[in-house]
């Protein structure tokens, strides 16, 4: 069954929705591609407020796509209004991205802390660093890289700012609590060699209508290799029911 429902896709930190064209190419209905440095975001000081602005902005019955950092954008939104999102799909999306004596399993306080002080000290270079991270340990890195390096080549917007704001967002957002009680069907992708974001599906209790699945050989960022085994996980989830398209 096709979909031709609306898609709100949400790009993560310091990387442009646009970049996760290989995933929404295949989708047949209204796309809305929203990077978190776009006009209106950029001075927003969480992901629940991002997601009350695009809620605004998009009302209408829609499925929610938010990648990395986005995820945390997409399920504050349908946390906030599920009559607007009635699905969302996380792609390397994690509840908490800091690890915490009550979440130990995300990225260690002391990673983290040398991230930070990386981004002080050279945000740009730091931000071209993530770039090499997204596809580290991925089985195909050497497509993935030449895929980087024509996204790079096409010139991409570096604001300092929302970068900062995105960085204090990974250290203090905390959603454990909206990702167990998600009130729409919702789907976790994660590449199973995903360098950036540690796992953690197995250790959250969720709802009945969500599903986890990892990506054989995915890093962080799917790309062009990855996109088409992402869109068949999402079509196939947003297809398991009789009203996933409305």
């Amino acid at each position: 069954m096709a979909c031709t429902s609306s898609l709100v896709v949400i790009g993560g930190w310091g990387v442009p929705a646009a970049m996760l064209e290989p995933v929404y190419r295949y989708w047949q209905g209204v796309v809305q591609v929203v990077s978190l440095t776009d006009d209106g975001l950029s001075s927003c000081d969480s992901p629940a407020h991002a997601a009350e602005i695009l809620l605004q902005r998009y009302p209408q019955p829609s499925v929610w796509l938010g990648w990395s950092l986005g995820a945390q954008v997409a399920m504050a939104a349908a946390q906030a209004n599920p009559h607007s999102v009635n699905k969302v799909v996380t792609l390397g999306g994690f509840p908490q991205f800091v690890a915490s004596q009550n979440w130990p399993w995300g990225v260690s306080p002391a990673i983290f802390r040398r991230f930070e002080r990386y981004f002080e000290r050279e945000p740009k270079a730091c931000r071209a660093s993530f770039f090499a991270q997204m596809i580290d340990g991925s089985e195909h890195q050497a497509e993935q890289v030449r895929a980087i390096n024509a996204c790079l080549k096409q010139g991409l917007p570096e604001p300092i700012e929302p970068l900062a704001k995105g960085v204090r967002w990974l250290r203090h957002c905390c959603q454990l609590h909206t990702w167990q009680q998600c009130p729409v069907p919702t789907l976790h992708l994660r590449g199973s060699c995903d360098a950036v974001v540690p796992p953690w599906a197995q250790h959250l209790a969720m709802p009945a209508h969500s599903r986890a699945l990892s990506i054989d050989g995915m890093g962080h960022w799917p790309g062009e290799y990855y996109g088409p085994e992402c869109w068949q996980a999402i079509h196939d989830f947003l297809t398991s029911s009789h009203d996933a398209c409305h």
